[in-house]
């Protein structure tokens, strides 16, 4: 399957359960989001995997479908994606921890042009940094 010009790999996980879900929630922020998939709309990804990720906006937390979203918009250019993958790296949060891997991600988030994700990666790389120590 395609969204925008890049691929989109569900794996094991339905779109036909996904579109459902997102129909269901009621959620008129979501199912905007949702409206926006077929483009490859990177705010739409990065919206759908958060809302997947903290179990908001009518979904339930779902770590599998919010990785999935969240990845794809990291691979798109949304930094804020990559810094909330970072945490999941960080703290084993739908995978083992990995802090060399969390690191890799909060270097890519610092180049955020915006200056709250920026910010938030540094302290994050900072913290990871110096428990290594």
């Amino acid at each position: 399957m395609q969204w925008g010009n890049k691929p989109f790999d569900f794996a094991d996980i339905s779109v036909e359960d996904i579109d459902q879900e997102l129909q269901e929630t009621g959620d008129e922020p979501l199912i905007r989001m949702k409206a926006r998939l077929p483009e490859g709309d990177v705010e739409a990804l990065e919206f759908i995997g958060t809302a997947y990720l903290r179990g908001s906006n009518g979904l339930h937390a779902d770590l599998d479908k919010a990785l999935i979203f969240l990845q794809l918009a990291a691979e798109c250019g949304s930094t804020t994606a990559l810094l909330n993958l970072a945490d999941c790296y960080a703290y084993g949060i739908g995978m083992p921890a990995d802090p060399e891997a969390a690191c890799n991600y909060y270097r890519l988030a610092e180049q955020s042009q915006t200056p709250s994700v920026r910010e938030a990666a540094r302290r994050q790389l900072e913290l990871l940094e110096n428990a290594e120590q």
